[in-house]
């Protein structure tokens, strides 16, 4: 459904402006009744439309946000902490997509129930908390202590206990598409939160694709970005659902933010430009659409912000003195909200979860069980629908992991035979098991001034894809680049010795970054997918080297990289 449960569709599907009865606060009518439209536009439901607004301007202590903020948080969320006056109507703006809920209430249930959950959240640098002077001030902070008031759960043992949170290095849907197993390496998560609207938006192109993605009927020769977006985006939501940790995790799409300077005056952008493209080169509807196809629930803040601050035109949307302006919402000319902006984000969430709370009695009513209405990819046999945008060789391999491939694997000390004369060249790598039982091998570099090399001859697969795995870690270990070329030397030397200071992937046309630094206290392996294609028939060499210590990304004084394997499809 692309309406939340309490609007009403009736008047969407209509065009009509219901805005003032919205606002009203009282129940919708149910599925089951009839909505009379003479009704609706009655003097004395006008009459009161004052009184409405007088109530979404009262304190959060007053009969608003006391439904959806525990008492000992309410200082916390009062209006003037608050970037911009925040209304009900505002909010119950928050759900265009209800989906299916079967996944949210089992979660729901979990904490009502008291039990100890984990939230995982796979965004960007919104969700990260930039410009929010601390992490403790970013949404993500502020909705797991929402959880922890409003449902306090107990461990195992009876002991007090807190909800977590956890969150990938990973920034958009194609990196965490490519470092799959930071997220498959996590033992456990009952919620996933999908925050991806504005950083999809500056993925270049499909590298993976097994087939050609133009749109040849706009005469272009690049694949829209919306496309680009809406592929990986449905890699990410289909491996989700088939994900067990260890029951099928609730699942949400939160738009929290849009890319803000698509819609400014020159010289933050060229009109001329903007105005061509599809949707301003906000991701937001391709994700709803995805969402809807899926069945996922939709939670959003974007979509009523980005309205709301250009409703004026577009001198007011960048005037910092009005209150909804997006130059005043963001802290740069890109996006990511004030600390003010993350509470609101954080009470969009809270809204979202205490109104589908309040839903959940009506889904328990046997007569309004529809049989189709059932998750069906949260069955013990999970069942997907189509893909939309994966081929069935993509599906297979990239969902699936169905495809026959071939590669090199250093973890186990019975195939070396196999292959220790694909080492073409070796400069300070070393294959040993570095743990205490000695059984753990891997092809090991360590050094704090890097440049330690090593060349594996590879012949291509079907496909051409190239997948490296290696072990990240929270301390000791640190960062190396990856390229293909048709020769074994290094001629990539003064790169392997620049350090690299941020978790950002490599400009274009230079070698590929493998972080092997995280913030888990683990050590786990790791998969990347590289961008370099080697051709079925084709024999290449890929170049692996570690680059310096970073001291702003690897803690420990040592600088570690552990090489598991490559895999060729």
């Amino acid at each position: 459904m692309w309406a939340s449960a309490g609007c009403l569709v009736l008047g969407v599907a209509l065009g009509l402006t219901l805005s003032g009865v919205i606002d009203l606060g009282a129940s919708p009518p149910r599925a089951t009744e009839s909505v009379d439209l003479r009704a609706l536009q009655e003097p004395s439901i006008n009459r009161n439309r004052a009184a409405v607004a007088e109530r979404s301007r009262a304190s959060p202590g007053g009969n608003f946000l006391e439904e959806y903020i525990p008492q000992n948080l309410l200082p916390k969320y009062q209006q003037d902490n608050f970037q911009f006056p925040v209304s009900r109507s505002m909010l119950r703006q928050s759900r265009p997509v209800v989906g299916n809920v079967e996944r949210l209430h089992a979660y729901l249930r979990k904490l009502q129930s008291g039990q100890c959950t984990t939230v995982l959240v796979l965004g960007g640098s919104i969700s990260a908390g930039h410009h929010v002077k601390g992490r403790k001030n970013a949404y993500t902070y502020n909705f797991i202590e929402w959880l922890n008031e409003r449902y306090p759960c107990r461990l195992d043992g009876g002991s007090k206990g807190e909800h977590e949170f956890k969150k990938t290095h990973a920034s958009n849907s194609q990196r965490h598409f490519t470092s799959w197993s930071m997220v498959d390496g996590i033992e456990r998560f009952d919620l996933v939160i999908f925050e991806f609207n504005v950083n999809d938006h500056f993925i270049p192109d499909i590298p993976h694709a097994l087939e050609k993605k133009v749109e040849d009927e706009f005469g272009g020769e690049k694949t829209r970005p919306e496309y680009v977006s809406a592929w990986y985006f449905e890699v990410l939501l289909r491996r989700i659902l088939l994900a067990r940790k260890p029951d099928p995790p609730a699942v949400i799409t939160f738009n929290a933010d849009y890319h803000g300077r698509n819609w400014a005056p020159p010289p933050w952008s060229e009109p001329e430009q903007t105005r061509k493209t599809l949707f301003r080169n906000n991701q937001e509807p391709m994700k709803l659409f995805l969402s809807s196809m899926y069945e996922i629930p939709v939670f959003s803040a974007s979509i009523w912000m980005l309205p709301l601050a250009g409703k004026r035109g577009t001198e007011q949307q960048f005037n910092g003195t009005y209150p909804y302006a997006t130059s005043r919402w963001h802290t740069d000319a890109c996006c990511h909200p004030r600390k003010e902006g993350h509470l609101i984000l954080s009470l969009v969430l809270a809204y979202c979860m205490v109104e589908e709370e309040k839903a959940m009695p009506t889904y328990n009513d046997a007569d309004m069980v529809v049989e189709e209405q059932r998750d069906l990819t949260a069955l013990d046999t999970p069942l997907l629908r189509d893909p939309i945008y994966l081929s069935d060789d993509e599906e297979q391999l990239y969902v699936q992991n169905s495809l026959d491939s071939s590669g090199l694997d250093f973890t186990d000390p019975r195939w070396k035979r196999s292959w220790k004369d694909s080492i073409v060249s070796n400069n300070g790598w070393e294959w040993f098991a570095d743990n205490a039982d000695k059984d753990k091998f891997g092809y090991i570099a360590n050094g704090v001034d890097g440049g330690q090399h090593i060349a594996l001859s590879l012949s291509g697969g079907r496909h051409g894809i190239v997948e490296v795995s290696y072990v990240v870690s929270y301390e000791n270990f640190g960062t190396a680049l990856a390229w293909v070329s048709d020769r074994s030397p290094n001629t990539k030397q003064s790169i392997c010795k620049q350090t690299v200071d941020k978790w950002q992937p490599s400009p274009r046309g230079e070698p590929h970054r493998l972080f092997a630094g995280w913030a888990e206290r683990a050590s786990v392996p790791k998969v990347d997918l590289l961008s370099y294609r080697i051709k079925e028939g084709e024999q290449k060499t890929l170049h692996i080297c570690l680059t310096p210590k970073s001291e702003k990304l690897t803690e420990g004084t040592e600088n570690k990289f552990k090489l598991l394997g490559v895999r060729v499809y």
